[in-house]
């Protein structure tokens, strides 16, 4: 019992999460509060709603957020939405493209390549920051920018890399303001965070429950279009916070060459858990899939945990409920990695190879 007791041991924790990142954690729907009556405060061209496609440029962390405000449901998707995770914009992209460039840093290489590329092509544009130098360098250039100052690491600081492209997109004439509308989500995530919060103990705590079966093994994330980011999400998040292997796969295209994956090694069934996330505005052939996928790996003895419904009755309650959750799930399995969940040794050293002109 002594394993399972760690993540109800605040002095054990503390030793682990030095930088105290569980409070950043539970101040995400404040972000989103916060976010929301910041960006309220601009005014948005009225040209915007003439664009005949968004295209969101930002990586990691920074551009999580416009994942989950891109994958609507179809029949709500009015205009071609795109999100851009490298150094090019489309060749589409032109004065007629809205082009909203995200980086926490302002530093991104990548973002920052396509904001001079929307530049030179005249698209209409809108930079979302915290990086003083990229703010002052949109300023300058006439440029609408969202300079937030929110300190900690990009992927917890989604409140404000999220929130705010819900906005563009009514802007943009892609949703509508009741449909960008955040309330009931903030309302519903001020309930959760008490149950997933440190001071919940294991036994009434789903997040450290969760954390306890995927210690030591591969998590797989497996969801349907509605759901992509938010399983890309999980994923990202295993990956920097618990500094663990983790995959996402998409239904109903996982049914057609995934599924023949599940037989090699053998040892596969024993050292993977899949989430299977669920949410009521996927198509209703994708939740059937998923039904019958769940079935058939219950058969193959594959550990499954089952994630049905998502919590809430809008798509952003739905969506929000599932990323707070992983978000948790994946601290508490760093606390039991005994690793810092907000150092990202391996990605500084990337970066600092690539600045050095050095090759790994």
């Amino acid at each position: 019992m002594s394993e399972v007791s760690y993540l109800d041991l605040p002095a054990s924790i503390k030793q682990v999460d030095v930088t105290d990142l569980a409070s950043i954690l539970r101040q995400f729907p404040e972000q989103l509060e916060a976010a929301t009556k910041e960006f309220s405060q601009l005014q948005l061209p009225a040209d915007w709603a003439s664009c005949q496609q968004v295209i969101f440029c930002g990586m990691g962390g920074s551009a999580i957020g416009a994942e989950l405000a891109c994958d609507l449901p179809a029949e709500f998707i009015r205009k071609p939405l795109l999100v851009v995770h490298d150094y090019e914009l489309p060749a589409y992209a032109d004065k007629n493209s809205l082009v909203v460039v995200i980086t926490y840093s302002g530093a991104t290489e990548e973002a920052l390549a396509c904001w001079q590329a929307a530049l030179k092509r005249g698209c209409k544009l809108l930079v979302v920051t915290g990086g003083q130098k990229l703010a002052d360098a949109a300023r300058a250039k006439g440029v609408l920018c969202y300079h937030f100052n929110y300190p900690t690491q990009p992927r917890d600081a989604l409140g404000y890399l999220f929130a705010p492209l819900l906005r563009v997109l009514v802007q943009a004439r892609v949703i509508t303001p009741a449909q960008a509308d955040l309330t009931p989500a903030i309302k519903q995530l001020k309930k959760l965070v008490p149950q997933y919060d440190l001071a919940n103990p294991t036994d009434k705590n789903l997040a450290k429950e969760l954390a306890y079966l995927v210690l030591d093994r591969v998590p797989q994330i497996i969801a349907g279009r509605f759901l992509a980011g938010v399983a890309k999400r999980w994923k990202n998040q295993f990956n920097e916070h618990s500094k663990s292997a983790a995959w996402f796969d998409l239904l109903p295209e996982l049914d057609h060459n995934t599924l023949e994956g599940f037989a090699w090694p053998p040892r596969y069934a024993d050292d993977t858990i899949i989430f299977l996330l669920r949410s009521s505005y996927e198509h209703p052939e994708v939740n059937r899939r998923a039904d019958i996928f769940h079935a058939w790996l219950r058969a193959k003895k594959i550990l499954v945990n089952q994630l049905v419904p998502a919590v809430g009755g809008d798509w952003w309650s739905e969506k929000l409920s599932l990323v707070l959750l992983g978000d948790w799930v994946s601290y508490y399995l760093a606390l039991l990695h005994r690793v810092d969940p907000v150092a990202i040794p391996n990605i500084i050293s990337l970066k600092q190879q690539l600045r050095h002109g050095k090759t790994v």
